[in-house]
């Protein structure tokens, strides 16, 4: 994977504008879902999504060869987010059904209740995180990030991410327990 970026890089920085097409096809999806978890808006998604390429083109011969350039591109794309909430004021809210695009036809009546139940607990819980819990939460559930990956990207120790990860899922799953009265059954 590193190796073939490296590769579309190298052909971009010599004038190969279908180089960037390839790089734009492989990360679009990724970097769309990633803002949108943020913003909650698919146009506003969709334009900061385009300032992030037209960065990334702008950009390229800053990138450094030896990190992944996943993590260089999602930085890229965390930085533009903030600058837009920040400069919109808004409040975000996690949205799972359309940031994953979850089909209800594809699971039966009862698992839908079930299911549509604990979107409502963790949507309600992200809301209350900090803003790194979110940041950690979304990259690593929504673009499928390492520890190691999302402590670069966020600018912080791959350990203190794994300790910020496992208490924030684990105060998650006590969250439920206390709203389904589950506790005594050992969540």
């Amino acid at each position: 994977m590193l190796e073939d970026d490296i590769k579309l890089i190298d052909k971009i920085l010599e004038g190969d504008t279908t180089s960037f097409e390839k790089i734009v096809d492989k990360y679009e999806m990724g970097i769309m879902r990633y803002i949108y978890t943020m913003v909650k808006n698919v146009a506003t998604a969709e334009d900061i999504c385009q300032e992030v390429f037209i960065q990334v083109y702008n950009k390229l011969d800053t990138y450094n060869k030896n990190y992944k350039f996943s993590n260089w591109l999602i930085q890229i794309a965390k930085n533009k987010t903030i600058d837009y909430i920040r400069k919109e004021n808004r409040t975000k809210v996690f949205n799972i059904d359309e940031a994953y695009n979850v089909s209800s036809k594809e699971i039966s009546p009862e698992d839908s209740a079930e299911f549509n139940e604990t979107k409502e607990y963790l949507k309600k819980y992200i809301e209350g995180l900090e803003e790194i819990e979110k940041q950690i939460i979304i990259l690593r559930y929504s673009t499928k990030k390492t520890f190691k990956d999302i402590g670069t990207i966020l600018d912080i120790s791959e350990s203190t991410v794994k300790k910020k990860f496992y208490k924030t899922r684990q105060e998650y799953k006590e969250y439920v327990c206390k709203l389904e009265r589950r506790c005594e059954y050992g969540l």
